[in-house]
Parts: structure tokens; C-alpha cells; sequence
């Protein structure tokens, strides 16, 4: 056993290191426009819950695993991120338990650094939303895949059908994604005269359905329900894509393009050549993320915007993976002079986002919040950024709130003479003589931080 783990110390070394990098970036007190209603939702009683997720734009997987994780962690912030790095860990030891085995130290290597020091991944690996699991079922789809063009057994059905259903349950881009590795595996059978493949396949494809439908019921009245107002017409059709690998070295989202489009390439080339399963599993893994991109920027043009940068890391993980069979057949000084410029984008995002946090005094305003407001307490907020009602809501649920248009002296109307209101300011725009010529009085608290939002706060009778 000690020789198996010496065997494995610097893949051990790196996927500490990389879980170290995730931890420490983890924001403790602020969350996010989304994260509020994953952690809103942990805190709602089991019938309001129920409505929510059943409501929401999201298949129900993930907060059904969260909620009793965040029940059980007391509604910790930190430990609610902690729990998507365990999406992560499972992803990171795809590299030593599964890439090594099949296709070598190097391509190992290789799948470590791109899959984490990304753009995208530290950041989400800490975020308390779904992305990261959804890549990790995916990812194990995908391997079972590569399982299944090899060895023809139950367990491989098996195992294929249970992660790919989970995929399907926690986000609707796995579910797209599932689509090219079940028409991936049908077509290499149809090809290759493999009937009892093929008879199988469409086993596991009924099961499937079958687990899946009533899900699809639900997913038809989610997306009937929503408008998708919230995804706006991007700058270009590809936006969605290159804004996942936007970081602090000008024009990195190109070398990932680059990369990610070689590789694909490669897969063609090799495939054609070889005509071997492990390059037709590369092929099938890359062509996920053309194939949903292509069908998003055409629903695009011709009905509405469906494409966000974050439903499309499920697809670029799974081609991540997919590159490895093409790793160990390039020069291995090649992959290191790719390695360096992943490294040092890596590094400089990872330091990027300790700076960020120093800056983030989000715990100030939550112990303000808990000394001073107290149960009934009346807050006046004013709209254009629902980020400051999320937030005020979630950390201060003692309050009433008063969402307004515009900032007027009406609001602050007494009902009683101990009528007390505070107004958390985001938009510079308190009048103190307009109020005071209304007999009231103005107490200025001083300016208070949401994550990256500014408000100031006032106390006004």
C-alpha cells in the first residue's frame, strides 16, 4: 500500500495543492446573485422549497443535495462551498485513477492542469451552484463511455446509465451533452456490426427515458414557465464561449480556443487514420461542446439567446478529457511549452482573486446588521440591482424590506411617531436637507460592502 501511494506522491502533491488553491479562495461571508437562492432555498421549509426548486430554471439534483449538507453545516457559507470542492477533488482524481492508467503520466499532467487552472474552474469550483458536479457526472459518463467501445459488460451499462442520469438531473446542458455520448456509442456500433451492442444500447437508452421522463415533464414546465429574460443577446455568437476563458493575461481566451479547436482537429485526423476506439471516444467528447455551441447560436439567431459561459463548462470539461488518448502522440517538450502559459494563467488568476477577497469587508456589514437592525426593523431599498435586495434579504431576515423605484421623501412617511426606517444606499442619492425639511431626522452609519457592491447605510426617524 505505501509503495502504491509513493507511486502517486506528485500527483498527490499537485491535487493538494490544487484543493489548497480552491480553499483559500473561498469566500466566507458574500455570495453571489445566484448562489442567494441556492442557500435561500436550504433555508425554506420543505413545501416552499419543494415550490421553489420545482419552479426554478434548474434541474432539482443539486439542491436536494445541498440542502441537507447546509441543514446539518448550519447554513455555513464556507462549508456550503466546501461542498462543491468535493466535485472537485472527484474530478482531479479522474487525472491519476483513470487519464494515467489509459493514456499515460503526461496526458495526466496535462488533464490536471487544464481542467483547474482554467479561467473558469476557480472560481466555480468554489460556488455554491451545480456547475461543478454537473462536469463531475459528466466527466464519469464520459469515462464509462470510453468503458463501454472497450468492454461490452453490465457494470459498464450500468454504471454508464446511473452517471449519466445524474448529469441529466442536475443541469439541462448535461443533458445535451449526454445526447453526443449515447449518439457517439450507437453510431460506433452501427459501424462496426456490434448487435449485441446495439441491443444493449437501446436497454440502457429505455431505462433512460424511462428515469428521465417524468423530470422531462418537469423540465418542459420550467422552460415554459420561464421567459429566459435573464440571458441577454451577447456581444457575438461565440461571447458565451470565450468569456469562460477571459482572465488577467490579455487575449488568453484565444490560446484556449486554440487549443480546444487543435485538439479537435487531431481527433479527426487520428481517427480517420487509426480508426481506433480511443480516438473515436476523443472525437465523440470533443464534438459536444461544437455541437451545442452550434445549436445555441442558431436557436440565437432565429428565437432568443440560450447560451450562458457557465452551461458550457460541462461540455469544454468533457472535451478536456476527451484530448488525452491525443496527448501521449505529441512531443512531450510540446506539451510543456503548452503547460507554461496554462500555468502562468492559472497562477495570475489565482492571485487575482486573493486580492479580490482582501477587498471584500462583506463581514463588516454583517456584524452592523446584527448589533444594530433588530427583529421588524424596516429597510428602504431602491431598484436597479436586485444583487443588494438578494443579499439584504438572505443576511438580514429580521427586517422588512420596502423595494422603490426612485428615492422620495413619501417612503419614509411615518405611520407612528416610533416609526423607524434604515435606508441601505447604493446609489449615492440620500437627500439629508430634503429629509430633514420634513421634520425627519438623518443618522449616517457610513458606507458598508455586499462582495463587490458599496452601500451606504442611514438611520432615519
Amino acid at each position: 500500500m505505501l509503495k502504491k501511494f509513493s507511486n502517486l506522491k506528485f500527483e498527490i502533491i499537485i491535487i493538494i495543492s490544487f484543493l489548497i488553491m480552491s480553499v483559500t479562495t473561498c469566500a466566507r461571508y458574500s455570495i453571489n446573485f445566484d448562489e442567494y437562492y441556492t442557500l435561500y432555498w436550504c433555508r425554506c421549509d420543505w413545501s416552499e422549497f419543494f415550490h421553489e426548486v420545482l419552479h426554478d430554471t434548474s434541474p432539482f439534483l443539486y439542491y436536494f443535495m445541498i440542502r441537507p449538507f447546509a441543514i446539518l453545516t448550519g447554513q455555513n457559507i464556507l462549508a456550503a462551498r466546501l461542498f462543491s470542492v468535493v466535485a472537485l477533488l472527484l474530478i482531479l482524481l479522474i487525472g491519476p485513477v483513470f487519464v494515467k492508467k489509459n493514456f499515460g503520466r503526461t496526458a495526466m499532467y496535462f488533464y490536471l492542469i487544464i481542467i483547474f487552472l482554467n479561467p473558469f474552474m476557480l472560481q466555480k469550483s468554489t460556488e455554491i451552484r451545480m456547475y461543478v458536479w454537473a462536469a463531475a457526472f459528466t466527466l464519469f459518463s464520459g469515462i464509462y463511455c470510453y468503458q463501454l467501445l472497450l468492454f461490452d459488460i453490465r457494470k459498464n451499462w450500468i454504471l454508464f446509465t446511473l452517471f449519466s442520469l445524474l448529469a441529466s438531473y442536475t443541469h439541462y446542458y448535461a443533458v445535451l451533452t449526454m445526447v453526443f455520448l449515447y449518439l457517439g456509442l450507437l453510431i460506433y456500433y452501427i459501424v462496426t456490426h456490434q448487435k449485441k451492442c446495439i441491443r444493449n444500447w437501446l436497454i440502457c437508452s429505455i431505462v433512460t427515458v424511462i428515469c428521465y421522463l417524468p423530470f422531462l415533464l418537469i423540465a418542459i414546465f420550467q422552460i415554459k414557465e420561464s421567459n429566459g429574460n435573464w440571458i441577454s443577446e451577447p456581444d457575438s455568437r461565440l461571447a458565451p464561449l470565450k468569456e469562460l476563458f477571459y482572465s488577467e493575461v490579455k487575449g488568453s481566451h484565444y490560446l484556449y480556443l486554440a487549443i480546444m479547436i487543435g485538439f479537435t482537429l487531431l481527433a479527426v485526423i487520428k481517427f480517420f487514420r487509426k480508426k481506433t476506439p480511443e480516438f473515436y471516444w476523443s472525437l465523440v467528447c470533443c464534438s459536444a461542446i461544437w455541437g451545442i455551441t452550434a445549436f445555441g447560436i442558431l436557436w440565437g439567431e432565429f428565437v432568443k439567446p440560450i447560451l450562458l459561459s457557465r452551461y458550457l463548462i460541462i461540455p469544454v470539461c468533457l472535451l478536456f478529457l476527451g484530448i488525452c488518448p491525443l496527448i501521449r502522440h505529441i512531443n512531450k517538450y510540446g506539451i510543456l511549452i503548452l503547460c507554461l502559459p496554462l500555468i502562468l494563467i492559472g497562477v495570475l488568476r489565482y492571485s487575482s482573486t486573493l486580492s479580490a477577497l482582501q477587498q471584500d469587508h462583506t463581514v463588516n456589514t454583517l456584524r452592523f446588521t446584527e448589533e444594530h437592525i433588530q427583529e421588524g426593523d424596516k429597510i428602504v431599498l431602491l431598484s436597479g440591482d436586485d444583487y443588494l435586495y438578494n443579499c439584504t434579504h438572505y443576511f438580514v431576515p429580521q427586517a422588512e424590506l420596502y423595494y422603490y423605484g426612485e428615492f422620495d421623501t413619501e417612503i419614509f412617511k411615518k405611520e407612528t411617531p416610533d416609526d423607524e426606517f434604515w435606508f441601505f444606499d447604493n446609489r449615492n442619492c440620500m437627500d439629508k436637507d430634503l429629509l430633514q425639511g420634513e421634520g425627519l431626522t438623518v443618522e449616517e452609519f457610513g458606507e458598508y460592502q455586499f462582495r463587490y457592491m458599496h452601500i451606504n447605510i442611514y438611520k432615519i426617524y
